[in-house]
């Protein structure tokens, strides 16, 4: 686009031709009064024409940030790739990947705990902010795309775009609660589960419970048993 010196000389050609429109004014006649009118019009949409170019060669971010890279020098062609990445670096998140089968265990809104690896002792709390709707192929493989925040308020680190880190996401918790092993979980139907409790005189009972919360290891019981009853995880067979 034209420069600020282009718009000035152009600024100057229209004082100019309305210098000679007043000098005509004195005692021209109407054709060379309309001639001169035309002059200053003409010189008017040059200023108007150079302005506009000016203003679409300006370029505007969608948000505010700090520009992190620039791919392209000035006075060069570019097309529909991006050229400039620009960063909030005052709100800082993370993008991360899980597979597929997941999905139903991420949603908005559950925390997440984040380690990176050039910081392994510390652990950044944060939540999920969205989830892409639909998959991206990551290293070959279809994965689900999400993003989450970084508190620092308890770390305030400095942290580089394109860290690495590992992302634990809390799907559920529940604090001083009754667990027991999932080896002693007996599954009487979908979703309804029984134990078998070790009695005093080492009989076992069939006990109905409600289970809640569960992971690899244990499941949490939400009724059914007390604390401090034993409950069997199965029979071993020696020889």
């Amino acid at each position: 686009g034209p420069s600020a010196e282009a718009i000035a000389a152009a600024e100057a050609k229209v004082a100019q031709a309305q210098a000679q429109l007043d000098g005509v004014l004195l005692g021209a006649t109407a054709k060379d009064v309309q001639s001169a009118e035309l002059g200053v019009t003409q010189a008017r949409l040059s200023v108007e024409n150079a302005r506009r170019q000016i203003a679409a060669a300006e370029l505007r971010t969608p948000v505010a940030g700090t520009a992190l890279a620039v791919q392209a020098q000035a006075g060069e062609s570019v097309g529909a790739t991006p050229i400039i990445t620009v960063a909030d670096l005052a709100n800082q998140s993370i993008r991360f990947w899980v597979e597929e089968t997941d999905l139903m265990n991420m949603a908005v809104g559950n925390p997440v705990e984040i380690t990176f690896d050039a910081l392994p002792d510390l652990v950044f709390a944060g939540a999920i902010t969205s989830i892409d709707p639909a998959l991206v192929t990551v290293d070959g493989t279809l994965a689900v795309q999400a993003w989450a925040s970084i508190d620092l308020a308890a770390h305030p680190a400095k942290l580089l775009s394109g860290m690495t880190a590992e992302i634990e996401i809390v799907a559920g918790r529940s604090e001083d609660t009754l667990l027991v092993p999932v080896q002693a979980l007996r599954e009487l139907a979908p979703g309804s589960y029984a134990v078998f409790v070790v009695k005093a005189d080492g009989e076992l009972e069939m006990r109905t419970v409600t289970v809640g919360l569960r992971d690899f290891a244990n499941a949490e019981i939400l009724s059914g048993l007390e604390r401090g009853e034993v409950v069997s995880t199965g029979t071993v067979e020696t020889e």
